[in-house]
């Protein structure tokens, strides 16, 4: 089978552009397109250091380290109580098995006898190229002994120098009732460790905020001292409204171009439920969070708009922020957008603003996203499930996306390569590949007479009978202003017919098609073997596409991508778009500007 069963929603996307995104102030011209060839499920995983196979993995993180691996935190239950790591080395197509770091024990607390368990672990590469961990540590019951809870939780951190491999002891840096540490460096080395913290409880009910803890000495102290506890820390965000107050899930992102940091956070209550959520809260580096204490604890804060939700079609919790190469801010979240579950990612512009564009690699929650480098993403995300014997399980999932962005084209033909050359994993090309093995690339040019797209479709069984009934990429192409577009679709086969319509009044209208030279490793319409692929690529006269551009022009493109499951006519090949874009609004798709 050719189809993955791993998202909520929209599928197709776009990829790997090695071409910088051009801002026009208002929106990201880069979108995500996940990669069905990079999904992983993970089940379970034997422990290294302890003679027994894990059935359960939550709440993992996972981020790319500076020697090119790929570390991963998580713990067993919804609750922990043990964490552990592992890693890959060849971009997660395979890991190693997991290193415990901490195991629950039983001990006494203020309510007697009493077990200790570990949850929430995260960590950070520093600059001096250590792995920092932190997690929180908590009494199992001693924590809900209201009077004494900010005495049975806390956390602690443990540090690695040789890439998550071997790990020193752990100390305790942070006494208080809290959940979910994440950290950030600044430029300057200040370590800032971002926490929920619910050391109020009202009435029985948690009473959360969001606080800081910094360290400027590498970690040895906090808040100037070997450990910190309530009265030490630094509030940055708290909700709050005539019922409760809110606000936790942190985790920080440092802007480029000197524009602040911001923390995305979910506005969250055990017992009650909030409409704006999840947000982002942002300072600016003068400021570094030195916010009056006394308002934002009585008052609520920061205001508006340096609190802003993420995107006002959804609702969600859980959530994770990265910045990617160029700069702009990614967040990832669990919940509804527009009516349809999933883990959601958001695009925002550099100012982490603008939250859109929004995308799916599969469901699930308490997610994190990294950028990876070569213009990658990877998402990680958990999920309960039921096991053979019905027994309830937590799994994690693992997709990598690759970033599409804006293309400034150079007068020129466009030179394709070879379909048995060409570089599937690193390469300047928009891609289209979530819901099926099979994928689409395609890249573009122009020269005085003609706009040129040379697309690659991969796929073990090529299909090929119209063009549109076939394993092939189409391409929209939009002319024009908002309210006076032309729109084009131009869809080309493995026989190397291409068609090229125009649409009128929301219907596609033939207006031009030819034959090209096709450069297949393969056989079309044929089960008994492998194939590799095709390239190909189409002309298409000016003429046709509305007369000869002007210098500096901007076109609209969106990719889509034509699968079939089987070299049969029937059924109909299926239709995979990119997703983060509507096919009606050309202003969302990303530019072509003809230099």
């Amino acid at each position: 089978m050719k189809y993955l069963v791993c998202g909520a929603a929209a599928t197709a996307m776009l990829a790997a552009c090695g071409c910088p995104g051009t801002q026009d102030g208002s929106d990201a011209d880069v979108r995500i397109s996940w990669d069905y060839n990079t999904y992983t499920e993970m089940n379970s995983v034997k422990v290294s250091n302890a003679d027994y196979t894990e059935n359960n993995l939550c709440y993992p993180r996972v981020k790319r380290l500076s020697d090119g691996s790929l570390l991963m935190s998580f713990m067993d239950m919804h609750y922990g109580p043990n964490i552990y790591v592992r890693w890959s080395e060849d971009d997660g197509k395979t890991w190693s098995d997991a290193l415990m770091l901490k195991h629950w024990y039983k001990a006494e607390s203020t309510v007697g006898k009493d077990e200790v368990h570990y949850v929430n672990p995260d960590f950070i590469e520093l600059q001096d190229g250590r792995i920092m961990l932190a997690y929180q540590w908590r009494y199992r019951y001693g924590y809900s002994d209201i009077p004494n809870t900010n005495n049975n939780c806390g956390i602690e951190i443990m540090f690695s120098e040789d890439k998550g491999r071997t790990w020193g002891e752990s100390r305790e840096v942070y006494r208080g009732r809290c959940w979910e540490p994440a950290m950030l460096q600044l430029p300057t080395g200040e370590i800032q460790m971002y926490v929920t913290s619910s050391q109020e409880v009202v009435n029985g009910v948690s009473y959360p905020r969001t606080m800081l803890i910094r360290s400027f000495d590498g970690g040895k102290t906090w808040q100037g001292k070997d450990m910190c506890g309530i009265n030490d820390n630094e509030a940055i965000s708290r909700t709050i409204d005539e019922r409760y107050a809110y606000d936790g899930m942190p985790s920080g992102v440092y802007l480029d171009d000197g524009q602040g940091i911001v923390v995305p956070l979910e506005v969250w209550h055990g017992a009650l439920v909030m409409d704006q959520t999840p947000i982002v809260v942002r300072t600016d580096l003068e400021t570094n969070w030195r916010f009056d204490q006394e308002k934002i604890l009585s008052e609520g804060g920061p205001d508006f708009p340096d609190k802003k939700e993420v995107n006002k079609d959804f609702q969600g919790y859980g959530p994770y922020g990265c910045k990617i190469g160029t700069g702009e801010v990614l967040v990832l979240s669990n919940g509804t957008y527009k009516g349809v579950e999933g883990i959601w990612t958001f695009i925002g512009d550099k100012r982490a603003d603008n939250f859109y564009h929004a995308t799916s690699p599969f469901t699930g929650y308490w997610g994190s996203i990294d950028y990876v480098g070569d213009n990658k993403v990877i998402a990680a995300g958990s999920e309960k499930y039921k096991d053979a014997n019905g027994k309830t399980r937590y799994r994690v999932k693992v997709m990598t996306g690759r970033l599409n962005y804006s293309k400034t084209l150079e007068k020129g033909g466009l030179k394709m390569t070879p379909v048995q050359d060409f570089d599937r994993v690193s390469n300047d090309c928009w891609f289209v590949g979530k819901v099926s093995e099979s994928s689409a690339f395609a890249d573009f040019g122009y020269t005085d007479s003609n706009f040129e797209i040379g697309t690659y479709i991969f796929d073990k069984d090529i299909a090929s009978f119209t063009p549109e009934n076939s394993d092939a990429a189409a391409v929209l192409v939009s002319r024009g202003e908002p309210g006076n577009y032309e729109n084009y679709q131009i869809i080309s086969n493995a026989a190397g017919k291409f068609i090229v319509y125009k649409e009128y009044t929301r219907s596609w209208h033939k207006v031009y098609e030819g034959k090209t030279t096709v450069d297949i490793s393969g056989t079309v319409n044929d089960k008994s073997d492998t194939d590799l692929g095709y390239g190909l690529k189409v002309s298409v006269p000016w003429d046709v596409l509305g007369g000869r551009p002007a210098k500096g022009e901007v076109l609209r493109a969106h990719l889509r991508h034509h699968y079939k499951d089987s070299a049969k006519e029937k059924p109909l090949s299926l239709l995979e778009d990119q997703e983060g874009e509507n096919t009606d609004y050309p202003q969302e798709w990303l530019k072509l500007i003809l230099k």
